[in-house]
């Protein structure tokens, strides 16, 4: 069975690209049991859809959506596909948490929820024998202008999933410089969360649930990974890379005796270790972890149910600064009914953590999340009514509808404050300059873009600029509400 499967582009995005991983893991699960697979990632790859369909003639294609930032090209994409009379399957997080919006256009046939996987596997093997995809568990589709949503799988078990195939991209583009190495790339070591964050759709899409891939699996691959393409780091994409002591003492201990030549970083919890645990991290080879604290109000940090033990927040930073970790947290600023005090105490925190980077994000509604839900009940956020209708939501960079009680110039100001000073932070990397970790993020952004061609440069490299000045803009010309909140002039 031939099938393809593609991400869609996403247009300009200020950050650089990862890995489309869970098309590599479900491209190189359908590999392993016989299947031949073409992963055409429309992100880094210049080449045309018609020219890809010649090649590979696929059977089944499957698109991945993850938010509204690749719905447009998906939509494109889905559309030519139909007019070839091919079998088209949305998965994603965005198709599972709005099912009936997707399913509900005649280029989408199904929709596959959840892990894909064995949904996948399923499709696949029911295809080339012949039989009927319609009633496979995991996936939805349209039948008489009702929904038919099919039973849910359970969660499969990640260390029975084989190695990756890497042959099903080109490896090179992925890698990135960051934090000062070279060929950083984005891989994973687990799904899932064991948190109940009020904004964040983990309580929805993973149950809540964390789970592990093989200790084994993942060092071979990043020993292949540096064997064949000279990676240097590793990012751990992961929701939260570990939850409990015994899982990072196994890991650690396997990466050690493993004795590879990279550096790793990860997303953490604050209170989840200790001194002890972050030590053998960093003799393991950890060099940089990430904390979503999110709030520095105690107030806002009870509504979002972060739940993570504020007072360590501080002194876990500067712990891990005293061991030469490059200590990073995101902040989200407009959460529902915020208020200019609880913004003030979360500026107040962020100014008061030695940290290397601080990303701030504007809280957006995001389906299957208790916010959005609350947003929905009072009337505040319309439900979409088609697909298109998502076009207009912005990505947590930009700043839609506030829904707080703080001025939208305000939350501008801030993320663009803190946006700006990360830029200039010379620590963020060991023995930089001022806008050293800006030289290399621009640098690796305009490296990606650049791949699909000199107008999709011009095009993506005008928008890199105007986010540049937007950033410049808003975080140099409001003095007033910089003092409003106390934040130091920037150099």
């Amino acid at each position: 069975m031939n099938i393809l499967l593609v991400n869609p582009s996403v247009g300009f995005y200020d950050r650089t690209m990862s890995t489309p991983l869970g098309l590599l893991s479900i491209g190189s699960y359908l590999k392993y049991h016989g299947h031949e697979v073409r992963l055409y990632d429309r992100c880094v790859e210049k080449i045309k859809l018609p020219r890809v369909l010649e090649q590979c003639r696929p059977d089944i294609v499957g698109i991945s959506v993850m938010s509204s930032r690749g719905l447009k090209d998906a939509i494109n994409v889905s559309k030519q596909l139909k007019n070839r009379g091919l079998t088209v399957v949305w998965g994603g997080q965005l198709p599972t948490m709005q099912t009936e919006l997707v399913i509900d256009n005649d280029y989408v046939d199904l929709v596959s929820f959840g892990e894909g996987e064995e949904t996948w596997l399923e499709l696949a093997d029911r295809l080339a024998s012949g039989r009927d995809i319609l009633d496979v568990p995991g996936t939805a589709y349209k039948k008489d202008g009702s929904v038919v949503r099919n039973p849910a799988r359970p969660f499969s078990d990640l260390t029975a999933f084989p190695d990756t195939d890497w042959s099903l991209v080109d490896v090179g583009k992925y890698m990135q410089r960051y934090l000062g190495y070279q060929r950083m790339m984005y891989l994973y070591s687990s799904k899932g969360c064991p948190g109940r964050c009020a904004f964040c759709p983990n309580v929805t899409y993973h149950k809540s649930i964390h789970r592990n891939r093989s200790d084994a699996q993942i060092i071979s691959e990043i020993k292949y990974l540096i064997d064949n393409h000279g990676l240097d780091a590793v990012y751990f994409s992961d929701e939260v890379w570990r939850v409990s002591r015994s899982e990072v003492i196994r890991f650690c201990e396997a990466l050690k005796d493993a004795k590879l030549d990279f550096h790793w970083g990860v997303d953490l919890r604050v209170g989840l270790f200790d001194e002890k645990i972050y030590s053998l991290m960093y003799d393991a080879g950890c060099r940089w972890i990430f904390f979503g604290i999110e709030s520095g109000s105690r107030e806002m940090q009870a509504r979002i149910h972060k739940n993570i033990k504020y007072d360590l927040i501080k002194p876990t930073v500067e712990l891990l600064n005293g061991m030469g970790f490059t200590t990073m947290a995101s902040f989200i600023v407009g959460f529902p009914d915020e208020t200019v005090e609880q913004l003030r105490d979360t500026a107040a925190m962020i100014n008061d953590l030695p940290l290397g980077l601080t990303p701030i994000f504007h809280f957006t509604p995001l389906p299957g999340t208790e916010f959005y839900d609350q947003l929905v009940r009072e009337g505040r956020y319309s439900l979409p009514r088609r697909l298109e209708d998502l076009f207009s939501v912005v990505a947590t960079e930009s700043l839609g509808t506030n829904y707080s009680r703080v001025p939208d110039t305000d939350l501008k100001v801030i993320r663009c404050w803190f946006h700006w000073k990360s830029f200039t932070n010379k620590t963020a990397i060991s023995g930089g300059k001022p806008f050293e970790f800006a030289r290399q993020t621009i640098a690796s952004s305009l490296r990606t873009i650049s791949m699909k061609g000199a107008l999709s440069f011009l095009v993506n490299g005008f928008a890199a600029a105007y986010e540049f000045l937007y950033v410049f803009y808003y975080s140099h010309m409001f003095p007033k509400i910089r003092e409003k909140y106390a934040l130091k002039k920037v150099d």
